[in-house]
C-alpha cells in the first residue's frame, strides 16, 4: 500500500517519532493540524508547531524524534516466551501493538530474547519471516538447543539380517509371507560378515539459555566375536566366513553353520542327523526322522514325520500329522498350518492359517495372523500369550487352552497327570483280575494244581496292586504339591479377535473359563491379582 502523502507517529526508545512521506502530484498533502490532532489523541505534549511544519516541508520519509514519550512503550507489540522443560526449545507469541506503538522489528525480538536469557540457537531466518509477514497470536519456535553427541565406541555392524525369521512382512488380509523370512542366509567362504563401525567422538551441547550439556564419555571396549565357521581379521575389525553355510548371530557371536540342501528326505538318502542347518526344498516322507543342531527349512507339506531341531523350524506348507507327526523345536516354529500333530516348541509359534486337533506345548507366544487365524480341537499350551481370530468351530470340537505356566512346569504337570491316569487304569484292571481269581477260588475249595496256580497269580497281583497303589499315591502327592506351588504369569493373555465357539475351556493353572454354550464374540482373557477378567 502506497504511503505517499501520509504520516506516521510512533514510539521508539522512550521518544515519539514523526515520519512524513513525500506527496505525489495531485495527492492530498499533510497539514500540521492533522499531526497535532493525532498527538493529542496519543497524549504526546510539548511539541512545537514550528518543528512539525519543518518536518512536513522536508517530507523525507525518514523518522525524526519530536518529544519524550515514555508512555508510548505500552502501545507496542507484547511478546511472551515459552521454554520447553529441558530448555532445548524456545517459542514466542506476539500480540500486535496499538496505533502509535513501536513497529515490530527484528531488533525488538532479539532484545526480548536477550532480556529473557535466550542466547543460543536463535534462528534469524524465522525472526525475519515473523517481522516480514507480521505473524501475530501464534506460538512460533524461534530458538533451538544443540543436543550433546554422546561418545560411542566402535560398534559391531552386521552385514546380514540378525533379526531372522520374524514374520512382520505381511501380505493382503494380514497373511504372513513365509517366503521372505530371511530364514536361511547363505554365505560363501571369504565373505565379510561383520565389521566395526567407526567410533563417534563426544561433542558437548548447549540449551537455548546457553547452559552447557556435557556429552557422555564411554571408555568400554567393544569387539567383534567370531564363532564357529568364522575368523577374525588381524586388526579385530572384521569377521570373515571360513566355510560356506548359514550365517546367524547367537548371543552377539557371528557363526556359520554348515548348510545341507537336499530335495527330499526319503529312501534315497534315509534319516538325517546333522550338526548344522538343513534346507529341504521338497518333502519328508512318512516315517523318516530329521534331526539337526541348526535350523530346518522345509518346502512342502509333511505328515507322519519326526522333526527335531535345536534351532528354528520353518514349514512353508505346514504339517498334517495324522496324530503321528512329531516336531521338537528349540527355537521358533513357523508354519502355514498345523493339523493333528504333536509339537513341543521352546520359542514362539507363528501360524498363518489354522491349528487343528493338535497337541502343542509352547514356551513363548502362539500367534496366528492370517485370513483364517483359527484354533480348534486339541490341547494347546503357551507359557506366554495366544492371539488369533477364532477359537473352536461351529462343530464344537473340545478345545482345551492352557496359559501362563513355564513350559518346564507344564510338562511336569502333564506327565504327572498321565502317570496318575496310567496307574489308576492299571489298578482298575488288576482289581478286576483279583476279583475274578477270588471268585474262581471260592467256587472250587478242593486243593489241586489249578488252584495252586490261581493262588500264585493272586499273590502276584496283590503285590503289583500294592506297588501300583504306592506309585499312584506318590504321584498324586507330587501333583498336589506342584499345583500348590505353581505361579501364573499375569502378563499372559488370550485374545480372540472375532469369536470363541462352544466347548472351549481355558485354564490359567487352576482357574478355568468355559465358553458360553452359544459361544461369544471378540474376547480377551487376562489374570489380574489372581482373578480372571474377561473383556
Amino acid at each position: 500500500m502506497s504511503k505517499e502523502g501520509q504520516f506516521q507517529v510512533f514510539y521508539k526508545n522512550d521518544q515519539a517519532y514523526l515520519t512524513v512521506y513525500p506527496a505525489a502530484e495531485n495527492s492530498l498533502r499533510v497539514y500540521p493540524e492533522d499531526i497535532i490532532g493525532r498527538l493529542k489523541i496519543l497524549g504526546i505534549q510539548n511539541v512545537r508547531r514550528h518543528k512539525i511544519t519543518q518536518i512536513i516541508e522536508k517530507a523525507t520519509g525518514e523518522p525524526e524524534a519530536i518529544a519524550q514519550w515514555t508512555e508510548g512503550k505500552k502501545l507496542g507489540p507484547v511478546i511472551s516466551l515459552e521454554l520447553a522443560e529441558d530448555n532445548m526449545t524456545a517459542k514466542i507469541a506476539i500480540k500486535p501493538g496499538k496505533q502509535g506503538g513501536e513497529p515490530l522489528s527484528k531488533g525488538m525480538i532479539l532484545k526480548f530474547l536477550k532480556n529473557n536469557k535466550v542466547i543460543h540457537g536463535i534462528d534469524n531466518n524465522i525472526i525475519n519471516s515473523i517481522v516480514l509477514k507480521n505473524v501475530f497470536n501464534q506460538k512460533v519456535a524461534i530458538a533451538f538447543g544443540t543436543p550433546a553427541i554422546n561418545e560411542r565406541p566402535a560398534e559391531p555392524m552386521y552385514l546380514f539380517v540378525t533379526d531372522r525369521g520374524k514374520p512382520f512382512k505381511e501380505l493382503e488380509y494380514e497373511r504372513i509371507d513365509l517366503k521372505e523370512l530371511n530364514f536361511i542366509q547363505n554365505c560363501k567362504e571369504g565373505d565379510i560378515l561383520a565389521q566395526l563401525a567407526p567410533p563417534i567422538k563426544p561433542v558437548d551441547g548447549k540449551n537455548v539459555l546457553g547452559e552447557l550439556l556435557l556429552a557422555e564419555r564411554k571408555t568400554a571396549e567393544v569387539k567383534l566375536d567370531a564363532g564357529t565357521g568364522t575368523k577374525l581379521s588381524d586388526d579385530g575389525e572384521k569377521v570373515f566366513a571360513e566355510i560356506e553355510g548359514n550365517v546367524k548371530l547367537i548371543n552377539r557371536t557371528v557363526v556359520v553353520e554348515p548348510l545341507v540342501k537336499v530335495e527330499n528326505v526319503d529312501y534315497s538318502n534315509g534319516n538325517m542327523d546333522f550338526n548344522g542347518a538343513v534346507d529341504v526344498t521338497g518333502r519328508i516322507a512318512d516315517g523318516f526322522i530329521l534331526k539337526t543342531k541348526g535350523d530346518i527349512q522345509i518346502g512342502k507339506s509333511v505328515s507322519k514325520v519326526n522333526i527335531q531341531s535345536e534351532g528354528d523350524i520353518i514349514l512353508k506348507a505346514g504339517i498334517s500329522g495324522n496324530d503321528e507327526g512329531i516336531i521338537e523345536c528349540g527355537g521358533n516354529l513357523y508354519a502355514r498350518y498345523i493339523e493333528s500333530a504333536n509339537i513341543t516348541c521352546k520359542g514362539n509359534v507363528f501360524v498363518e492359517e489354522a491349528i487343528m486337533h493338535s497337541s502343542i506345548k509352547c514356551g513363548g507366544d502362539i500367534i496366528l495372523k492370517g485370513k483364517r487365524a483359527e484354533i480348534f480341537g486339541g490341547r494347546i499350551f503357551a507359557s506366554g500369550s495366544i492371539q488369533c481370530k477364532k477359537i473352536g468351530s461351529i462343530n464344537e470340537p473340545l478345545t482345551d487352552i492352557f496359559l501362563g505356566l513355564s513350559l518346564e512346569n507344564y510338562v511336569k504337570f502333564e506327565n504327572l497327570q498321565l502317570l496318575v491316569s496310567e496307574h489308576s487304569k492299571k489298578l482298575d484292571e488288576i482289581e478286576e483280575q483279583i476279583r475274578q481269581i477270588k471268585n474262581a477260588l471260592n467256587k472250587n475249595q478242593e486243593t489241586n494244581p489249578a488252584q495252586d496256580k490261581l493262588n500264585t497269580a493272586l499273590q502276584q497281583l496283590l503285590k503289583e496292586s500294592d506297588i501300583r497303589t504306592e506309585n499312584l499315591n506318590s504321584n498324586l502327592h507330587k501333583l498336589h504339591e506342584l499345583k500348590k506351588n505353581l505361579k501364573i504369569d499375569e502378563s499372559s493373555i488370550l485374545y480372540a479377535e472375532q469369536q470363541i465357539y462352544g466347548k472351549v475351556h481355558v485354564y490359567f493353572n487352576n482357574i478355568r473359563w468355559d465358553s458360553p454354550a452359544k459361544g461369544c464374540g471378540k474376547t480377551s482373557l487376562i489374570i489380574k491379582k489372581g482373578k480372571l477378567l474377561e473383556k
